[in-house]
């Protein structure tokens, strides 16, 4: 799948079991690969980093796995 990475800013990322994590904020990406490595989240007063492959489905949201407990 192709998409402009300019689309993804902005976007709310909530996780596998249905809670708001936060929204994209910045991508990282390993130029030598050419793929995302890491999904940074804009939330009040701080960012956080979701590796990119924790990233299950992009679409009208993006949903990541879960962290297990």
């Amino acid at each position: 799948m192709v998409m402009r990475l300019s689309k993804l800013y902005g976007k709310q990322i909530y996780n596998t079991r249905g809670y708001y994590v936060g929204y994209v904020d910045e991508i990282l990406i390993e130029i030598d690969r050419g793929r995302g490595k890491v999904l940074a989240l804009g939330l009040p007063g701080e960012k956080v980093g979701v590796p990119y492959d924790r990233v299950t489905a992009i679409g009208d949201i993006i949903l990541v796995k879960a962290k297990e407990e």
